[in-house]
């Protein structure tokens, strides 16, 4: 039996996402073991089932992109890693080959622009993150785990993370929900 006030806070949750200001950003905070990432797979579970009938009419769309920031090994947070795995959640085809801006390359009749999986730049996979998220279109992207964010550089604030969920959000129109613990979400956020 789910406990009175995680049921409360999913139905409120939810209720957010289903009526969504579009670009909305939505943080879920709370100390370690309260049940957030019980409630990230139960808010993805209901999506999913909220929107079965328009996934058989429109299979490349997804209903929820769910995944968990990587606590960094280096000890600054890797956006070019994060957009990389939110890529291959949405089964993204040749992830590591996506079109950009770069030098082309003669393919028979076309002249193609590849960008080295290797040693793309963030920046290249963000902006095929972006492209991806408004094709597939999900409800929501879920980042479980965000107060890895908060790894950073040094000159670089915490805000400036957000700065990018936000962005992100505004030029895909998705909705974005990050889980964190709140203990490393205390500088005014």
């Amino acid at each position: 039996m789910a406990h009175p006030r995680l049921i409360a806070v999913r139905d409120a949750l939810l209720a957010a996402i289903q009526d969504r200001e579009p670009n909305s950003l939505i943080l879920v905070l709370g100390p370690s073991g309260v049940g957030k990432t019980t409630l990230r797979r139960k808010i993805e579970q209901l999506l999913v089932s909220e929107m079965l009938v328009d996934l058989h009419s429109d299979p490349g769309r997804f209903p929820v992109v769910s995944v968990e920031c990587i606590a960094p090994e280096s000890g600054t947070f890797s956006w070019r890693d994060q957009f990389y795995r939110m890529l291959r959640q949405m089964e993204e085809p040749l992830t590591g080959y996506k079109l950009n801006p770069g030098t082309p390359v003669q393919i028979g009749q076309r002249a193609l622009k590849f960008m080295p999986n290797a040693k793309a730049a963030g920046l290249e996979y963000r902006h095929a993150l972006e492209q991806a998220l408004r094709f597939r279109r999900p409800l929501a992207v879920l980042l479980d785990e965000a107060q890895h964010l908060a790894s950073v550089g040094s000159g670089r604030r915490l805000s400036d993370q957000l700065d990018v969920i936000k962005s992100i959000a505004n030029c895909t129109g998705t909705l974005t929900c990050c889980w964190a613990r709140t203990v490393y979400w205390h500088s005014g956020i």
